[in-house]
């Protein structure tokens, strides 16, 4: 079940905003536990006991490691086997759903057809494993380091890792984070109506730009590198620049909205990350909840290591950390480049190069910084790094295709897709919070200020109703992260 599904949109979330609303604060955390469960379990069918395995292990081993004050070194003991359980968890899962499947074709063995199609509809990763991974992680860190006191009851912490707002896409959010929201939230009138316009935003986003995009993005990499004409490579990867981002902050934009609607407060997971002036400044703008977890939990610890050892860089830390970025999304050649591109590019800007950026025109900063993202992205989206390598020579004119944009590879490319890729550019600048600042600016009287309320969500219901019409008239797109 996809927020952006029929069946959540008109069965699920009216039933279950209905009853927790008039349910008492006694009750309300295990009926979103109880509805949490049942958001999980109909998109995860078939590898669901992962997910409370790790539930079990990690609440234990936070209880362990609290409570436990005599022995340090027993304490570090249950800490290094929990940390090695996620870890080997995640890598098993991760390294089985690129190779197993690859690597019994070619040692010719038998797999059932019924476990092969499983396979291929699954992506035999469970869902959210990455994110409800490194959230537990967080989690046990914190208690160890005392940036947090554990859950003492097993309800609170499952419900903590399967809120249904957050478990299969993100955001990351840490425990300590919302540790007093589980018992001391308030929710409001002016809460709901703030959730509901921020999940009507991120709804529009992924099924108007996001979703109308997706199909062009599908097409163009789906070609043999013989057919993709320049044109037609630069046509692909500005759809999927734009698509990608979308797709994502639409998630995260209806996943904080329906927390706020519950009671929670979730943290922000993007920025306008096209309006970046670096690959630094990318990565404090994009995916911001796991770039934060990496800084924390793995460049900082690193950083301190560093300290007492000679001849150890920190440009060498950076890349590991974003070595380890890239093997977060995926154990492939294509992800794992992409994170060191993205690393390379930030080793040289802790460096003179990135002094010398600093001063240089603001215009060839911003191509400087989107020229790594697009190349990037290519990488991401390509199934193998040969196909990423003749992507990008297309893209930069080395090309022998001879399809003619738009006809004969793609289907026409229509008018809205063309409005989709240009109001998605649009809007991937901060425009609406500029507007808002001059539209609710102090001085004004409050008549005015309601009015443009009014006004704001008249426009936001007119979306809300687009947006319906076009899930309900096209093919149904997942998000890009869902199986991440």
């Amino acid at each position: 079940m996809l927020f952006n599904s029929p069946t959540f949109l008109f069965y699920y979330l009216p039933v279950v905003l209905f009853i927790y609303l008039v349910l008492g604060k006694r009750f309300q955390n295990l009926f979103l536990l109880f509805s949490s469960l049942i958001f999980y379990l109909w998109g995860e069918t078939i590898l669901f006991p992962i997910i409370f395995f790790s539930i079990g292990i990690n609440f234990y081993v936070g209880k362990r490691i609290s409570n436990e004050t005599s022995d340090p070194n027993k304490v570090k003991r249950f800490l290094i086997t929990a940390l090695t359980f996620n870890v080997a968890l995640l890598v098993f899962f991760k390294f089985f759903s690129a190779y197993i499947l690859d690597l019994s074709e070619s040692l010719n063995l038998s797999i059932s057809d019924s476990l092969l199609k499983d396979a291929k509809k699954f992506n035999l990763l469970p869902l959210g494993i990455s994110f409800y991974t490194f959230t537990s992680i967080s989690y046990l860190l914190d208690i160890y380091k005392k940036r947090s006191d554990c859950e003492t009851k097993l309800s609170n912490f499952a419900l903590y890792i399967l809120l249904f707002p957050k478990v299969v896409a993100g955001p990351i959010v840490r425990y300590r984070e919302i540790a007093l929201q589980f018992t001391q939230r308030v929710i409001t009138t002016q809460n709901l109506a703030i959730g509901a316009r921020r999940f009507i935003v991120g709804l529009s986003k992924k099924v108007l730009i996001a979703d109308t995009l997706a199909p062009v993005t599908t097409k163009v990499f789906a070609l043999p590198i013989t057919d993709l004409t320049t044109r037609l490579a630069w046509l692909g990867i500005l759809c999927y620049t734009i698509q990608i981002y979308f797709d994502f902050s639409g998630y995260t934009d209806m996943a904080i909205g329906l927390g706020q609607m519950l009671g929670f407060k979730f943290v922000e997971n993007f920025n306008y990350p096209y309006i970046s002036k670096s690959i630094s400044d990318f990565w404090q703008r994009w995916h911001i909840s796991l770039s934060r977890w990496f800084r924390d939990y793995a460049f900082f610890p690193l950083e301190r290591k560093r300290a007492g050892i000679s001849h150890y860089s920190q440009q060498m830390n950076i890349l590991i950390v974003f070595l380890l970025t890239g093997l977060w999304h995926g154990v492939t050649p294509c992800f794992i480049l992409w994170g060191l591109l993205h690393g390379l590019a930030i080793s040289l800007e802790v460096s003179k190069f990135g002094k010398w950026l600093k001063t240089t025109w603001t215009p060839f900063q911003h191509f400087y910084a989107m020229t790594i993202i697009i190349i990037g992205w290519v990488l991401f989206r390509s199934e193998n790094l040969v196909y990423a390598y003749g992507y990008l020579k297309s893209m930069l004119g080395f090309s022998t295709g001879t399809r003619i944009i738009p006809f004969s590879a793609l289907p026409i490319v229509e008018t809205h897709t063309w409005l989709a890729l240009i109001i998605g550019g649009l809007l991937s600048f901060p425009i609406f919070p500029a507007l808002d600042r001059v539209l609710f600016k102090a001085q004004q009287s409050q008549k005015v200020v309601a009015g443009i309320g009014v006004i704001r969500d008249v426009l936001l219901i007119g979306l809300f109703i687009v947006s319906i019409t076009g899930i309900a008239s096209s093919t149904f797109q997942a998000y890009i992260y869902l199986r991440f």
